[in-house]
């Protein structure tokens, strides 16, 4: 009985992939369900400042660098299904990078008048450096 709840025990423990011992929080763009999770949360989730709209895109940027990787394996492989899906996923994140260029910047002209409000010292001190 004692040795059946040992096997059991060791059953339920699972090492954990290199990814998350890594810390890396970029998806596994060989995973279609983290893709796709991480680009609907993106998708959906508004950037507040143009450093977070330039930070998301640069990471998805890094996501379609090694799409683009598995897009080589694919096409040294013959996988024309393969090819066709990472296609779809780089063109998928690249219009997801340009809406939300446009709305971040449409954002800042919009409200242009509160982010050049600046004081006569201000604008010097700006001149100088």
């Amino acid at each position: 009985m004692n040795e059946n709840a040992q096997v059991a025990e060791k059953a339920r423990i699972k090492p954990l992939p290199d990814k998350y011992l890594a810390c890396d929080h970029l998806p596994d763009p060989y995973n279609e369900r983290d893709l796709t999770s991480f680009m609907t949360l993106w998708s959906e989730r508004p950037d507040k400042t143009l450093q977070d709209a330039i930070d998301n895109c640069q990471t998805a940027e890094k996501i379609v660098s090694v799409m683009q990787d598995i897009c080589g394996e694919a096409m040294s492989t013959n996988k024309i299904d393969k090819l066709a899906w990472c296609n779809h996923y780089i063109d998928e994140l690249r219009t997801i990078e340009l809406r939300k260029y446009d709305e971040i910047t449409s954002h800042i002209f919009e409200y242009m008048e509160q982010h050049c409000k600046r004081s006569a010292e201000e604008i010097a001190q700006i001149k100088q450096d």
